[in-house]
């Protein structure tokens, strides 16, 4: 076992500052579907209790003897504190209303926006045309809608607080997602696609038309949390769903905006990437250094980024979904450590999960990937 020079905290910090570290931190992204498993809970009685749900994330914290940090603090919604800032278009399907009861959360992707909201995007701004279609959207009432804002932010905030005693940092204190990334999952996937061969300049008015409120409303709930990171959410654009030129037109200066609007607050961006951004990775080399973390899940070629993005920003990930659910605990620890071996050379690397831990993780697979962490230093 190394010798640890370092607190969790400085680990983390120094990690994605691309500083010398004295071992790989691990952070982990975790919802409550694995722990509410490990704890004997079904997922509905972790969502409706809060308390069951988080504490359930802490007690698989104690069980493999902590980590160094964590991407998310937990599950509660970091949304801003401003009626109807969490008010978007899409249905959620949930355990024990659309689902069984021990089923993890869905997004149903259909058409919840039209082309013919497109005007009222470019006229009203994002946050505007929110305000307009409120009971569209969602049918509670002002008073709900606000008491919902008011607990989720609050709950977030306690969440941070919590693992800051602990001595564990969380990476983000607010949560959003690329214009590309709402509008695929608003308008669905295929309508979008249409969208950007049949109408490409209106559906760029849009994009621009959002970004004001996307970043600002970022910037204000990450200080309100007091966690200087924002979490960006932007699968849909790479090189697994669409050419270069369509990313280059469509997510790349969207997303490269605001991650420069968030850098030049002092804050951080985890880009979220699920699916594939192999392709994409060159691009991020114009991105603010030493601001901004590339989370991979596992589809990504996590090797390549490495070699490419190599002392200019941090990398997390990525211990695959299927093999944290059908691995062994000796193939698990022996893919950290070539993930130490070589992504985590020279630093800049976060050990964590390919994208969310699965809710089928085994706890000795969850357990082997950070005990390799915390073990195994080469370097």
């Amino acid at each position: 076992m190394p010798k640890e020079t370092m607190t969790a905290m400085e680990r983390m910090e120094a990690a994605v500052k691309l500083e010398p570290v004295d071992r790989i931190p691990c952070a982990p992204l975790m919802d409550i579907f694995f722990p509410a498993r490990f704890k004997g809970y079904t997922i509905l009685e972790a969502l409706r209790d809060w308390k069951k749900g988080f504490y359930s994330i802490v007690d698989v914290f104690d069980e493999v003897g902590g980590w160094d940090g964590m991407i998310l603090p937990g599950y509660s919604v970091a949304t801003t504190p401003h009626v109807y800032s969490g008010v978007s278009p899409g249905k959620n399907l949930f355990p024990g209303l659309d689902l069984g009861q021990d089923e993890p959360t869905q997004f149903e992707e259909k058409e919840a926006l039209t082309r013919d909201d497109y005007d009222d995007i470019i006229n009203l701004g994002w946050n505007g045309f929110r305000l307009k279609n409120k009971d569209r959207f969602n049918p509670m009432d002002e008073d709900r809608i606000v008491k919902w804002t008011e607990r989720q932010i609050g709950r977030y905030k306690t969440e941070i607080e919590f693992w800051k005693e602990r001595g564990v940092r969380s990476l983000c204190g607010a949560m959003t997602r690329s214009p590309l990334m709402i509008l695929s999952t608003s308008r669905s996937l295929m309508e979008i696609t249409k969208d950007i061969y049949r109408i490409p300049d209106k559906l760029e008015a849009v994009m621009e038309a959002m970004m004001d409120d996307l970043i600002s409303d970022s910037i204000e709930a990450a200080k309100f949390t007091g966690e200087p990171g924002v979490f960006l959410v932007m699968e849909r654009g790479g090189g697994f769903y669409y050419p270069l030129k369509i990313y280059e037109r469509f997510e790349y200066p969207h997303m490269k905006r605001m991650v420069e609007a968030f850098a030049a607050e002092g804050l951080i961006t985890v880009m979220h990437l699920d699916q594939d951004y192999t392709l994409n990775l060159p691009y991020f080399l114009d991105l603010p250094p030493k601001m901004v973390v590339a989370e991979l899940d596992s589809t990504t070629d996590i090797f390549k980024a490495k070699e490419i993005l190599n002392g200019h920003m941090c990398i997390a990930g990525d211990v695959p979904a299927a093999l944290a659910s059908l691995g062994t605990p000796e193939e698990v620890e022996e893919y950290c450590k070539k993930l130490i071996d070589v992504v985590g050379k020279d630093g800049g690397f976060i050990m964590s999960t390919g994208c969310t831990c699965p809710v089928e993780c085994k706890m000795d697979n969850f357990r082997a990937m950070v005990e390799a962490t915390k073990n195994y230093w080469p370097h």
